[in-house]
């Protein structure tokens, strides 16, 4: 971890006031993009029985943490706008939200004496430093620096693949959305991702916005990208891919005349956010724009590998509940 990063790390715990304190033993998480917040959360095995509400953890797909934990079908739910009141009507001892959420629930909380972490979450840059600041305050350091570390080596092998590519592929990544096509702001985890997979994402300067912006045919025409990553958070990316590519509008793309244009996977979330999943969507999207510079990838591999590191899950219960849901070119 970087000196900047130790440093933010500490700053977190010790705003919370708890670097001695006893491992908070009641866990409320909400808000929006909880899911987020709530599978790095699950990532550490003595979390899961501290949690006792989360809210709006589906995004479409299903609820990804019935899976990890049988006992969460159980646990009381709250809305996505709860107030902060809601929040203390479960006596927590720590409350853990997305940190947009702090102009909005901060006062409340800081008024009813409610402790709350905010976590970014939003680069490989956050996850290193904010994975520490859980395992201080969980008890589980060596855990945060096991996961740390798979995120370290992804970044490592996806640089090394990169660098020894001759080319720098220009790249598109479009969410299919309401009949047509968006990108993502420069600064978020899907264009962080491109350039780290040895991509020149094209879409930068055209999205100064903080969410994802409407693109148009004849932008993409313009582009004219050496390959498209389509991506979807609650339908089949693949069938959108394909939709692409029979797009006549799109017939003369260099990257649908090369057969370049992927489906980013998904099971319950898609792989390209900044959600723990972020390192296999890394690694994916490497393989895809340097085919054979990942020696021993395979995507089915890498997935079983993440599941089992991240939340204990066993073959049998990959193929039980998780193969069934993927989706995407991961095959």
């Amino acid at each position: 971890m970087s000196n900047r990063n130790i440093l933010l790390a500490a700053a977190l715990v010790a705003a919370l006031g708890i670097v001695s304190a006893q491992a908070p033993a009641r866990i409320v998480m909400g808000g929006r993009a909880v899911v987020m917040v709530a599978d790095a959360v699950y990532a550490f095995p003595g979390a899961r029985s501290r949690v006792i509400a989360v809210g709006g953890a589906d995004q479409g797909l299903g609820t990804f943490l019935r899976v990890v934990d049988p006992a969460y079908k159980d646990a009381p739910s709250l809305p996505r706008q709860a107030g902060a009141e809601v929040y203390a009507s479960f006596r927590p001892d720590l409350v853990i939200l997305k940190s947009p959420m702090k102009a909005q629930l901060g006062p409340g909380f800081d008024a009813l004496g409610i402790k709350a972490l905010y976590l970014n979450l939003e680069s490989p840059e956050d996850y290193y430093a904010e994975l520490a600041v859980l395992g201080k305050l969980l008890g589980e350091e060596s855990r945060a620096a096991e996961l740390v570390a798979y995120y370290r080596d992804a970044v490592e092998r996806a640089g090394k693949a990169a660098s020894g590519s001759p080319s720098r592929p220009r790249l598109l990544i479009l969410q299919a959305a309401g009949g047509g096509y968006e990108v993502p702001p420069a600064t978020w985890m899907q264009t962080r991702v491109a350039e780290l997979a040895g991509a020149e994402p094209v879409w930068v300067g055209a999205n100064p916005g903080g969410g994802w912006a409407k693109v148009g045919a004849e932008q993409i025409l313009a582009w004219n990208p050496d390959s498209v990553c389509i991506i979807s958070y609650n339908e089949d990316p693949s069938a959108l891919a394909r939709g692409f590519v029979s797009d006549a509008r799109f017939s003369s793309l260099k990257a649908v005349r090369s057969a370049q244009v992927f489906a980013m996977p998904q099971d319950f979330l898609s792989w390209d956010q900044p959600d723990v999943r972020w390192g296999m969507g890394l690694l994916w999207l490497t393989s895809k724009l340097h085919p054979g510079r990942l020696p021993g990838y395979n995507t089915e591999t890498e997935a079983r590998r993440f599941f089992q590191l991240f939340f204990g899950m066993d073959g049998t219960a990959f193929q039980r509940d998780l193969k069934p849901k993927l989706r995407g070119d991961w095959q």
